[in-house]
Formats: C-alpha cells, structure tokens, sequence
C-alpha cells in the first residue's frame, strides 16, 4: 500500500541532534520481525521517560497501525498531525534500538498520552 506523500519524507535514521522524549512520534523501522509482531516501517510513539530516553541506546514505543477496529484497551485510535487514521497497538509495545527511529512525526497530545498510559497500566498489570 502507498502512502501519501505528505506523510512521510525519507528512510533516514533519526539524528542526534535532539533528544527523544517520551510522547514524540517517529517513522520507526520494526524490521526484522516475527509474527505477532508488528514489522515493517511504521508510525510508533515513544512512551519510556525522557530520562531514561537521554542515557540509553534503546527506548520503548507502541507501534501505531492504519487498521482498525477499535478495541479498547489493546487498540484504540489516536490522532497525529498530518497522518492517517492510526490506531495504538497496546500489544505491540517494545523496546528499539534509537537507530531504528527514522523521520520525527510529531509530539502526541497530552490526553493521547494519558489514554495510553492508561491503557498501559491495564495490560501490564495484574
């Protein structure tokens, strides 16, 4: 499938030059993959703490997926400017190196960031 060229720029890997926090959005290469996994490049969000994001090589992002439905609290729709319909994909989350983040998308909103915080505590927890 195509995507638009408005949405997306080029293959490059993300440059140091600004530290990743945590809510940023970036083009993120998930390839290699295996199935369940989510693979190739896609939109993800960063969601591990800014702190942790400056001292280590890695950070830990939900991938986002144009596929719906909706399914609260494993996948639900969240809004980027400029994108696609995109929904998280709680199950999806995982820890990538910093050198699979390509093209910054945007800063998420902050109540998309609480919705999957919350989604985060419910999967994650007990």
């Amino acid at each position: 499938m195509a995507r638009r060229v408005d949405e997306r720029r080029s293959r490059t890997p993300c440059q140091a030059e600004a530290p990743v926090k945590r809510g940023s959005a970036y083009w993120i290469n998930l390839e290699p993959s295996s199935p369940p996994e989510l693979g190739k490049v896609r939109p993800g969000i960063v969601v591990s703490n800014s702190i942790q994001n400056e001292r280590l090589d890695s950070v830990v992002i939900v991938p986002l997926s144009s596929r719906a439905p909706e399914i609260w609290p494993l996948r639900f729709r969240v809004e980027l400017p400029g994108m696609k319909a995109s929904y998280a994909v709680i199950p999806g989350i995982r820890q990538v190196s910093k050198s699979r983040l390509e093209d910054f998308i945007a800063e998420t909103a902050v109540e998309a960031m609480a919705r999957i915080g919350n989604a985060l505590a419910i999967y994650l927890g007990d």
